[in-house]
């Protein structure tokens, strides 16, 4: 059986294969959600000023989990967006992007004020941690469940309550 993990869960557990992400109380996700819009329109507008068509908008792809915004750029090629609303796009948010990718199409990263084009050599080594990554949580979870590694920006929004680097654990 393979573990099938969204991109937003399986980018944060190739980093820490302890991690257990927090919830979100209602007033939390209401804001995430704010600040995500914003900043996918100010994505759209970004490309659509320099020649880019828009196909769609949270757009399904083949693995089922949704694309946040899809171009056609003027050569006709795709380009799938992965939109994030923070200020400094991270090492999670571009793990997190390159496993979005489909074959046929480039894979960017942005926030609304820059946009990270993946190279293919990036993703092809995410694809293959991520392959190694679904094995140990599938074959050891054992091994995973234990094998903290503290990243502030995986950390910050973990629970994981036997974490030895979460303050709240201490």
């Amino acid at each position: 059986m393979k573990l099938s993990l969204p991109p937003s869960l399986l980018s944060r557990k190739m980093i820490c294969t302890a991690y257990v992400p927090a919830s979100f109380n209602d007033s939390d996700r209401f804001r995430f959600q704010a600040y995500h819009a914003l900043a996918i329109v100010k994505v759209i507008k970004r490309h659509l000023k320099i020649g880019f068509a828009l196909r769609g908008i949270e757009l399904r792809n083949e693995n089922g989990y949704r694309n946040d915004v899809v171009f056609i750029r003027p050569d006709g090629m795709t380009r799938t967006v992965e939109v994030k609303s923070g200020k400094t796009l991270t090492e999670v948010h571009r793990i997190q992007a390159a496993l979005y990718w489909s074959p046929g199409a480039e894979i960017a990263l942005s926030n609304g004020n820059v946009d990270i084009v993946l190279p293919a050599e990036y993703i092809s080594s995410v694809r293959e941690r991520a392959e190694e990554v679904r094995k140990l949580l599938t074959e050891r979870p054992d091994i995973a469940v234990g094998s903290f590694n503290p990243v502030f920006g995986v950390c910050r929004i973990c629970s994981n309550k036997s974490c030895p680097f979460l303050p709240s654990n201490k």
